[in-house]
């Protein structure tokens, strides 16, 4: 697991930003500050119990297990926003990022590595960043939109390949192969729509806030809002087509397996009668036909070699093969 990146930036307006420290940033007054802090680390945990922040804030901003929401207080506002895991193989699909945002103030909190928040840093260094906090936020909103869009390529293309595979699939040599990619495929798409779904409908009410953000911003936010009802949308018709795979992938399955049932009663069929008849003549007792006959042996099984074709004949003539 890579834990977030800590820095604490003055944004200076022109797309630039100059790194500074959690000290310095008390004095600033004017200039817009995006900080962004490890709420897992104790030090930080009590830096942000001394920013006079209302206790309900203070909880969300450190609880690491959160759903996609946001309120407002009167001093401010607390959003929390769902990001995608960069790091493969690991429990969680998304990550929390924890916002507090004032008048240009921005405070994120992370523990692990978000890719995005790494990305607008190198925005900032090429004098390509955000101009305000708020544009901060907006920006961070959009590229985890980017993030989930990519992640959704992936899953549309596993989709299509497990589809093919199972549908080629002839034999129970793959199906346990087959059933746990499709499993690790669904546990992925439930894992995004839990949290997208909710943060898709937060983005819907919060680009009607006006009071905080400029009327450029929220245009960005009710894109970001529709491109999130797009990505929903496409992880709804993801759960579907996985849904459908597994049941085709369940019915190849039963269809074999009766397969093999049906053509295990064919051979007990043929077999039974033959058993019973050498059973009989299996038996330990005397008047045993062809007993002492030189020949006997090759008559029997004569005699069950034809039985056999009769029989053969008469699940032919019933259709039974």
């Amino acid at each position: 697991m890579k834990v977030t990146t800590e820095f604490c930036y003055v944004l200076n307006g022109d797309g630039r930003a100059k790194l500074t420290t959690l000290q310095s940033i008390s004095h600033q007054t004017k200039e817009p500050v995006w900080v962004h802090i490890d709420y897992a680390n104790e030090k930080n945990q009590e830096w942000l119990k001394k920013q006079k922040l209302s206790p309900a804030v203070l909880e969300n901003l450190l609880d690491s297990d959160t759903t996609p929401r946001y309120f407002k207080e009167r001093k401010g506002m607390l959003i929390v926003l769902r990001g995608v895991n960069a790091v493969a193989n690991e429990e969680d699909d998304m990550i929390a990022l924890h916002i507090w945002m004032t008048k240009n103030r921005l405070l994120t909190l992370s523990h692990r590595a978000l890719p995005t928040i790494a990305k607008i840093v190198e925005e900032f260094k090429k004098g390509k960043g955000p101009m305000t906090t708020e544009d901060c936020f907006v920006e961070l909103a959009r590229q985890m939109n980017g993030r989930v869009e990519k992640v959704l390529v992936e899953i549309n293309e596993e989709g299509d390949e497990l589809e093919e595979a199972v549908i080629a699939e002839t034999s129970f040599r793959e199906d346990a192969n087959l059933r746990n990619r499709l499993s690790v495929l669904r546990h992925k798409v439930v894992g995004l729509r839990r949290y997208l779904i909710p943060q898709r409908d937060m983005m819907n009410k919060l680009a009607t806030e006006e009071n905080l953000f400029t009327q450029e911003n929220i245009q960005q936010l009710q894109e970001v809002s529709r491109d999130l009802s797009a990505i929903v949308s496409e992880l709804d018709f993801a759960r579907d087509h996985s849904a459908v795979t597994q049941e085709e992938l369940d019915s190849q399955t039963n269809i074999e397996m009766s397969r093999t049932m049906y053509l295990m009663s064919l051979i007990m069929v043929v077999f039974t009668p033959l058993t019973f008849i050498t059973g009989l003549l299996g038996a330990n007792v005397g008047g045993i036909p062809f007993g002492e006959h030189p020949y006997g042996f090759l008559a029997i099984t004569i005699i069950l070699i034809v039985i056999a074709i009769i029989q053969a004949i008469i699940l032919k003539k019933v259709h039974w093969f």
